[in-house]
């Protein structure tokens, strides 16, 4: 009778259910993160090979030195399916091998997809309502071979707010919510300047504990950045609201930010008939307007964008 090969009974991986590398290694397919320990152990009853020696592969990769170890720790893989291949033996006698697939786990990945322009600048007028809506997803659940998210949370200005599946997250900011709410941002405007910008950046975790890389760089996840910002406001200081006036007039006008400066205007007289026009100017001069009732509105415009809240409008006669 030939003499018995000696032959590999198990191949798995980390048994320490605490370990970032467990995997009980009883399944093909199984998700698994890198660096990742592989074990495994073999017999050879007739002793053919004193001490027993191992070596393995990764896919087409060549086969390691023959040695005694009884571990391996695979490192720099691609995400995707792998197989592992061990031999146990000598060089003079190789037994039979052994493999096993698994697939190396890909990073979840989360998106902020409202607002539109992710890793922008937003200006919110005070006391306004910010939403916040990411979309997270998992690539082994995509492709069918398990996995999922875990956890979804998006981050402002340090502070996590934890979603768990669905995988689409919604929340929403105010600086004049409830402070109790959970959704509140207490606003510093002044009359000496804004407050500081506030960054919102999103991140997932899957179920097999993986978090989106780098979880450790908030500043290299996808993000934006944002300001509540005081509206500006405009007046309208000639004429008063129910004057009479002649067929020619100017309307004069002037405008304020607490927290910036004013740097456009719009106005219109009697909206129904004229376009809204945009100026720099604090002055409109009119001739040959027909009699009757009129209506002149205003507004105003701060550096960031912001419009005011609300048109200043006068009405008036005109003999």
């Amino acid at each position: 009778m030939l003499p018995m090969c000696p032959s590999l009974y198990r191949i798995g991986g980390t048994h320490d259910p605490a370990s970032p590398n467990y995997n009980p290694g009883v399944a093909d397919t199984a998700l698994m993160h890198v660096p990742h320990t592989f074990a495994w152990s073999g017999r050879d009853p007739h002793g053919l090979c004193d001490p027993l020696l191992y070596r393995y592969r990764v896919d087409q990769e060549a086969f390691s030195d023959w040695v005694p170890d009884t571990t391996g720790v695979l490192d720099g893989l691609a995400d995707g399916g792998h197989e592992i291949i061990v031999q146990p033996g000598c060089p003079s006698t190789p037994g039979v091998e052994r493999s096993l697939g698994f697939v190396v786990n890909f990073d979840p990945d989360s998106e902020i997809i409202r607002p539109m322009e992710a890793s922008g600048e937003l200006t919110i007028p005070d006391g306004d309502t910010l939403w916040v809506r990411v979309v997270a997803h998992d690539r082994e659940e995509l492709e069918g071979v398990g996995g999922g998210i875990a956890q979804v949370v998006i981050e402002m200005d340090g502070d996590q707010l934890t979603f768990v599946p669905p995988d689409v997250a919604e929340w929403w900011w105010s600086s004049n919510a409830d402070p109790g709410s959970g959704h509140y941002i207490e606003s510093s405007n002044s009359p000496q300047g804004g407050n500081g910008i506030h960054m919102i950046g999103c991140r997932a975790l899957d179920v097999d504990g993986r978090w989106e890389s780098p979880s450790t760089a908030p500043e290299n996840r996808e993000s934006f950045a944002f300001w509540y910002n005081y509206p500006p406001t405009s007046a309208i200081t000639y004429p008063a609201d129910g004057d009479t006036l002649g067929s020619g007039f100017a309307v004069q006008w002037e405008g304020n930010d607490p927290d910036g400066d004013v740097v456009f205007f719009q106005y219109v007289l009697d909206p129904w008939f004229n376009a809204y026009e945009l100026t720099e100017a604090t002055e409109m001069l009119y001739a040959d307007i027909d009699p009757g009732a009129h209506e002149f509105r205003l507004r105003a415009q701060d550096g960031s964008g912001c419009w005011a809240v609300t048109w200043e409008i006068i009405r008036f006669y005109v003999e």
